[in-house]
């Protein structure tokens, strides 16, 4: 498929373009989630090409999507698992159960379970098979609506069709997503979507450290951006993500965003939307 990457102008205007040298892959920032219109594949979503997993009916059935079995852990919804689990103990997505109020206990949720102690685990995994096209998922993201540990990092991982491991850098401190003054377990202000793009396509995307996730979302396509949301990128640092491990073009630190990928035309167009954005400093990709 082809990509369409962002330009920034030097007067500020943004503008769709097409590149055939384009970086294959990169991933997305944690970004606040409080229901699918916050996800950045929504466009996808709305015109079929983007599956989205809510597991509201109790269950794991959208296609091309297991959950595997054979890891010493299984994978069920948090009230397909206990049905008389509290509601307070069931951390999903604050829209699924149609209003937006800052409480997302009323929804369903997605958790492994320990095969042979049957206590609840920190890994989760998703695989994906090709569909009737032959084609595997390029997008694939998901909501993390709790950490296992919140001292520890929340990790991710990702494999492309043929089984090899991407180069994600899907390693986030938890606590860098509590509003002032702390939250309580599963407060969606806490909710955070993890994405990647691969064009040569996801066959299997990992989690560590998470205790319950929500909204699975993967597919082939998403709209071209329409102007005025490439506005809202350029100012929003969309395709950004803070590492500090990069060097710092300014010379200092600054919480400049960066992005991971293989090709000169998204580092160019990743330092036009941070100048566009008032950032007024890069960095320097290794």
């Amino acid at each position: 498929m082809k990509f369409h990457l962002l330009q920034i102008f030097s007067v500020g205007l943004v503008a769709p373009i097409q590149n055939s040298t384009a970086a294959t892959f990169f991933e997305w920032e944690p970004l606040p989630y409080f229901s699918e219109e916050d996800s950045p594949f929504i466009g996808g979503i709305r015109n079929g090409s983007i599956y989205l997993e809510d597991f509201e009916d109790q269950a794991l059935n959208t296609p091309f999507v297991t959950s595997p079995t054979n890891l010493g852990y299984f994978g069920e919804t948090r009230r397909a698992s206990n049905p008389n689990v509290p509601d307070a103990n069931v951390w999903s997505v604050d829209g699924d159960d149609g209003i937006l109020n800052g409480n997302g206990f009323l929804g369903d949720s997605w958790i492994t379970i320990n095969s042979s102690g049957f206590g609840l685990t920190s890994s989760n995994q998703f695989n994906f098979s090709a569909d009737d096209e032959g084609r595997y998922p390029s997008f694939v993201g998901i909501v993390i609506t709790g950490a296992f540990d919140v001292d520890q990092n929340v990790e991710f991982a990702a494999r492309d069709a043929s089984g090899q491991l991407l180069d994600v850098e899907g390693d986030y401190d938890p606590k860098d997503w509590n509003p002032p003054g702390g939250a309580i377990g599963g407060d969606p202000r806490t909710h955070r979507f993890v994405g990647v793009y691969n064009e040569g396509g996801i066959s299997e995307f990992s989690m560590d450290n998470v205790f319950q996730v929500d909204h699975l979302q993967y597919g082939y396509a998403i709209p071209e951006p329409t102007v005025s949301s490439l506005f809202l990128i350029a100012a929003g640092g969309f395709f950004l993500r803070r590492k500090r491990s990069y060097d710092m073009v300014c010379g200092k630190e600054s919480g400049c965003g960066s992005v991971r990928d293989t090709g000169i035309t998204v580092r160019d167009t990743v330092r036009r939307l941070r100048e566009a954005a008032g950032g007024g400093c890069g960095r320097r990709l290794r």
